[in-house]
């Protein structure tokens, strides 16, 4: 699998939005995918998002790993403190933007009230800043932003939930921004942003192709479930033993799904072909169990 790149003139016209909305905003809520934090990250992430606060939000929890979001949420923690409390080498050096992390499911309002305070708590300097100017107070703006399917659109709807009440249009903006009042003090962006395409390598284009973060024309299901069998054989063995009863865990195959299963062509052969794509969705919606692929090192 080499590593590969989605970009396209459809790419570059939505990272184009994507900066005029940054222009706009005073909170960037990034969305990660809980199963794989920093595969489903945009590399040049910081460098895009500049000194914008950023709320990072770990979704689709209900599907990951409990111990290991832990692990990924105190690392993220640790980090952002360390780059409070590290002063820049240089004084024209940019300093980290300030953080916070939260994981959460879009199946419960659980955590929406926490993540709006999160955000009042990250926008706090700049109502300051407006204060000390003599400016009005008005709503901090925010928008959602992330690589593809990771699920920015369901996270818009779940902040949203039945406040559809758009604000008024900004002042001499013909075709500006739509927002909606998510709180007295939050607006949100009514569409998503999208970052632009990375070349991806091998191991991230493995993972983000298993959780179906990227389209499944630009792989082979066959392969992909090969390989991510081959991956859960060695992280998380205990799920494979028990999805495939019976089985050797070493040699443990899709031929072995196909025969538990009883799938088998027209012509009688095993159907790797339909066990590929029972793997992949089984994974996907937790059937194997909860799973992150990735692990957390020592230091971000």
């Amino acid at each position: 699998m080499p590593p590969k790149s989605g970009k396209g003139s459809g790419h570059a016209t939505a990272y184009k939005s994507l900066q005029e909305a940054l222009k706009w905003v005073d909170l960037v809520i990034e969305v990660l995918d809980a199963r794989a934090p920093v595969s489903s990250r945009h590399p040049n992430a910081q460098d895009i998002f500049g000194q914008k606060p950023r709320l990072v939000v770990l979704s689709k929890e209900d599907l990951a790993d409990q111990a290991k979001v832990r692990e990924w949420l105190n690392l993220m923690e640790t980090s952002a403190n360390n780059d409070k409390e590290t002063p820049p080498p240089e004084p024209s050096s940019r300093s980290q933007a300030p953080t916070q992390t939260i994981s959460l499911s879009l199946k419960t309002q659980k955590n929406r009230s926490k993540l709006l305070d999160i955000s009042l708590q990250l926008t706090e300097e700049k109502r300051l800043q407006l204060k000390r100017k003599g400016l009005l107070p008005r709503p901090m703006r925010a928008v959602v932003v992330g690589m593809p399917n990771v699920g920015k659109s369901s996270l818009i709807n779940w902040m949203i939930g039945k406040n559809k009440a758009k604000a008024e249009n900004r002042p001499g903006v013909t075709k500006g921004p739509q927002w909606v009042r998510v709180h007295p003090q939050i607006e949100l962006l009514d569409t998503p942003g999208f970052l632009p395409s990375a070349t991806l390598n091998e191991d991230a284009f493995l993972k983000l192709a298993l959780l179906n973060l990227i389209p499944e024309t630009s792989y082979n299901a066959e392969e992909i479930s090969r390989h991510g069998l081959n991956l859960l054989k060695k992280t998380y063995p205990k799920i494979i033993e028990e999805y495939m009863p019976d089985c050797d865990l070493s040699s443990a195959s899709l031929e072995d799904i196909a025969t538990l299963r009883h799938f088998l062509t027209h012509g009688g052969k095993l159907d790797t072909s339909r066990a590929a794509n029972t793997f992949l969705t089984d994974l996907r919606n937790g059937r194997l169990g909860r799973i992150t692929l990735d692990r957390a090192p020592q230091t971000l």
